[in-house]
């Protein structure tokens, strides 16, 4: 692995230009333009609401509003309890009231765009890289946050890392503010520690799938009862395929549109130019007849479950069940941590990262809040904003509930949860403001969050951090990408015979469906982008 770089090392570069990104064509200034009518709309009607003068004590009176927060999450049954105390706290403080307004995550999306379609009233609204955010933006569905920001968001700026607040820009105009979270994550193979200890598994020498294939072989006839790689192919969402970054030594990262949420498009983030490779590449073609082929290995094996082209069954429900003893997915500190309270505490984990954690727009980008364009008063939901990043009392408040009651308070900044107390069940922690402020729970260490800050610091900043691409000229090729990659989603999950041949018809149908043409599209623009701001 190659000497990481430090954000002292990159401050010089991002201090001298705010990322201009070149993401979007004179297509899209019409919702550019929509953003910013409904932004000077909406602070027309939040002068009129707030119309009194400031006195000489420096405090403004303002007229009570209530500012809406829609967020990713599941109900809970003392939800209005919490906003009754939250009301109480913001009615003091700037004479607002919330309404909490959480959605689950499998209709999250749905929900969401159809409000944004309808012009429904909405304040606050989580958004995420994988929440179309982009999109959202250029159809105006967002306001612009830079005079916002400055006004009522000076705790957000002082707290958050710089990288932060270049990552959700379009054309230079910031439109989200981002959770105060780990900023990236490594790629990583997480374990049960008492069947790691149970077999004595060298988990540091397991850099790469085919490194499993052995003890995939001893827990299927050491521990029957034990999945060894859960597939979700009928989700759309198995976790196989395409998997360089689990190829050790590789330097290739995703870069540009995912059609059908598939990986098509790879730069080589330590060269020194960015040159896209695609799927059809014939190093790239290799390596994923490889990981198919072995996936295939390993379902005619019985390593993977026999119901991999159909189930949609999360794995994180079979995990907490004790039924699943690895998986892959992604790392910071305290994830195992938190890994083991999501499963009730019933398990140790044990993680090996075996990609280095890379900054990129999409995991900076990947938790955030933006203000709708429905706002009727969008000075009055920064202010909100700010103190979720800012005050302790509100960020524990909607993240844990009410003390006493949702946990009992154990030291200065640690807590233990009440079981079926009726709040606290949602993982809010890093939806919510500055999870840094969150209270600690049992288990988690006392440093955490000074590892968390170093392990920002010290991640590797992607060379194509600030680039958005703008998909307005292939729209119709990535609609054909996207219909090919979900006719063969199940090539992924190994429950297909002949997988080599089935990659080889599928990459045939990619050419034909434009694929090369959506990288000559993407090419261009990071051409463009790389000569404004390498």
């Amino acid at each position: 692995m190659r000497p990481k770089k430090t954000w002292l090392a990159v401050t010089a570069l991002m201090l001298s230009s705010m990322m201009a990104l070149q993401a979007c064509s004179s297509n899209n200034n019409g919702g550019n333009n929509r953003a910013s009518e409904s932004t000077n709309a909406a602070k027309e009607t939040s002068n009129a609401a707030n119309a009194a003068k400031e006195p000489a004590d420096g405090k403004t009176k303002l007229e009570p509003y209530e500012v809406s927060i829609v967020y990713f999450g599941t109900p809970e049954a003392d939800g209005a309890l919490v906003e009754e105390k939250l009301n109480e706290f913001f009615k003091e403080k700037i004479n607002a009231t919330v309404k909490l307004q959480p959605i689950a995550a499998s209709d999250y999306q749905n929900r969401t765009e159809l409000m944004m379609n309808t012009g429904e009233k909405m304040d606050l609204v989580f958004t995420a890289s994988w929440l179309n955010y982009f999109g959202n933006v250029t159809k105006g569905a967002f306001l612009e946050l830079d005079e916002l920001l400055e006004k009522h968001g000076q705790g957000i700026k002082e707290s958050l890392h710089p990288l932060y607040l270049e990552a959700p820009r379009l054309k230079g105009k910031l439109y989200a503010v981002p959770t105060n979270k780990e900023i990236t994550q490594g790629q990583s193979f997480t374990y049960r520690k008492d069947i790691v200890d149970k077999y004595n598994i060298p988990i540091e020498t397991i850099n790469k799938w085919a490194d499993l294939e052995p003890w995939y072989e001893k827990i299927s006839k050491e521990e029957p009862g034990l999945t060894n790689l859960y597939m979700s192919g009928g989700s759309g969402n198995s976790g196989g395929g395409i998997h360089m970054m689990f190829e050790t030594n590789s330097n290739y990262r995703p870069v540009g549109p995912t059609p059908g949420k598939t990986q098509m498009f790879f730069v080589d983030y330590t060269a020194s130019e960015m040159k896209v490779k695609t799927i059809l590449d014939p190093e790239l073609v290799d390596i994923n007849k490889k990981e198919f082929e072995l996936f295939r290995k390993y379902y005619e094996k019985g390593y993977i479950n026999p119901d991999a082209a159909t189930s949609k069954t999360n794995a994180a429900d079979l995990r907490r069940q004790g039924k699943l003893w690895m998986s892959s997915g992604v790392w910071k500190p305290g994830s195992d941590i938190e890994t083991k309270i999501a499963d009730n505490n019933q398990f140790d984990y044990v993680s090996h990262v075996v990609t280095e954690p890379i900054v990129t727009t999409d995991l900076a980008a990947g938790s955030m809040f933006s203000i709708s364009r429905t706002s009727e008063d969008p000075e009055r939901a920064m202010m909100v904003l700010n103190y979720l990043h800012t005050d302790p009392y509100v960020v524990n408040l909607i993240v844990h509930g009410i003390e006493g009651k949702h946990y009992k308070k154990v030291g200065e900044n640690r807590i233990e949860p009440i079981a079926d107390s009726g709040y606290g069940a949602s993982a809010l922690f890093w939806v919510i403001g500055s999870q840094m402020l969150n209270y600690l729970k049992p288990g988690q260490p006392d440093d955490l969050y000074v590892n968390w800050q170093k392990f920002n610091d010290e991640a590797v900043r992607f060379p194509l951090m600030g680039f958005v691409f703008d998909d307005t000229k292939v729209k119709n090729e990535i609609a054909q990408l996207t219909g090919i990659v979900t006719e063969y989603k199940t090539l992924t999950t190994g429950a297909v015979p002949n997988p080599s041949k089935l990659l080889d018809e599928r990459n045939a149908k990619l050419k034909d469906g434009g694929l090369e043409k959506v990288q000559a599209e993407l090419q261009a623009q990071i051409d463009a982008w790389w000569a404004e701001n390498k």
